[in-house]
């Protein structure tokens, strides 16, 4: 059985001029595959088929006579990658024992790059011939039982025998499979400071039953933008985090943003809506204006943003939004309960 190398990780370095040779390539090779395989087990926990390697029982309705497994890649426990390039012809086991009966795993296992190719291997760099060169960086054994320890390779098929004799594949077989590596699990960005597309927003109120059957006219809340990020190529629903960004107070004007409350709503895999909670402007009576005291000279007068001039004001003071997206295993986020679709369209709604 493989086992991973025990090497303590280190850089290597060089100096101008120094004379390298081909052991000095192949060191910096070993310590960069194990970093990697380090990463894939650590961050990814990868193990199990990634992609292809269905093998079959041929011919598909027996007698049969070996096992076809197509190229494909899959990662054993240790993070290494089991690389198959061409399909391979694997034979049947030849010592099952006339009366066994049970479960037998064809496993697929890490086999270390030759450090030396064969005559026939040089002989055919430039123009390859089926069958000569090393299919991969993987080998196949066969193991009795379909309840193996992890460290001895991925199963890519099991099969049954009766007597000693095979009988077709195993019915308990489940094959694992890896995750994607290329999702992320956390992703962040903001908009464009002073050119956030802001819009009103506002919220209507229901009639009571009993009460009144007039509804209510909607009532300007504060302002919203929507916040596209399926460039981070989320596959669910993650948890936002944002904020607004840039100078609240600008002393040209004497104008002053106050405390903000913030929300998040119509969060999907591709965007969400940011909304500010801002005070109603002052309504106007329409009759004489009430005299108020002057304020003192030291305290110079300013004015409070609310809903009515806060985009002016965005775009003076150059204001955006900073968001932080992380989705996580599975369904353990419960930011939004929710399905993909049904947020994908409220999204678009919003947007609208």
């Amino acid at each position: 059985m493989s086992r991973p190398e025990r090497r303590t990780l280190e850089r290597v370095q060089y100096w101008q001029g120094q004379m390298l040779r081909a052991q000095d390539f192949l060191t910096l090779q070993g310590v960069e595959a194990q970093r990697r395989w380090w990463h894939n087990r650590a961050i990814h926990n990868a193990y199990g088929i990634a992609e292809g390697l269905s093998a079959t029982l041929i011919p598909a309705n027996g007698p049969y006579t070996g096992v076809s497994v197509p190229p494909g890649v899959a990662y054993d426990i240790f993070g290494r990658e089991l690389i198959l390039e061409r399909t391979l012809i694997i034979p049947l086991p030849g010592n099952v024992a006339s009366n066994f009966g049970g479960a037998m795993s064809l496993l697929m296992r890490y086999k270390p790059p030759s450090r030396s190719m064969h005559p026939d291997e040089i002989s055919e760099v430039c123009w390859t011939a089926p069958g000569s060169v090393i299919a991969g960086t993987a080998e196949f054994v066969w193991r009795t039982g379909d309840n193996l320890n992890p460290a001895e390779g991925v199963a890519v098929l099991a099969v049954s025998y009766s007597a000693g004799a095979l009988t077709g594949p195993d019915p308990n077989y489940v094959q694992i499979s890896a995750e994607p590596l290329s999702r992320p699990a956390l992703a962040s960005g903001a908009t464009i400071p002073g050119q956030t597309s802001w819009e009103l927003w506002t919220a209507g109120f229901y009639p009571i039953a009993g009460i009144t059957d007039i509804p209510f006219p909607p009532v300007l809340v504060g302002v919203q933008t929507w916040i596209d990020t399926s460039a981070a190529g989320f596959t669910d629903v993650p948890c936002y985090f944002a904020w607004l960004q840039g100078p609240l107070w600008s002393s040209q004007a004497q104008q002053f943003l106050p405390t903000l409350l913030t929300n998040i709503t119509d969060a999907s895999i591709i965007g969400f809506t940011f909304q500010l909670v801002l005070p109603a402007p002052p309504p106007s009576t329409g009759g004489p204006e009430i005299a108020r005291p002057t304020p003192p000279a030291a305290a110079p007068p300013y004015t409070v943003v609310n809903a009515s001039n806060f985009i002016q004001f965005a775009q003076q003071q150059g204001l955006y939004v900073s968001w932080i997206g992380c989705q996580m295993p599975g369904k353990a986020c419960s930011c939004s309960q929710d399905s993909v679709s049904a947020t994908q369209g409220s999204a678009f709604a919003a947007k609208t």
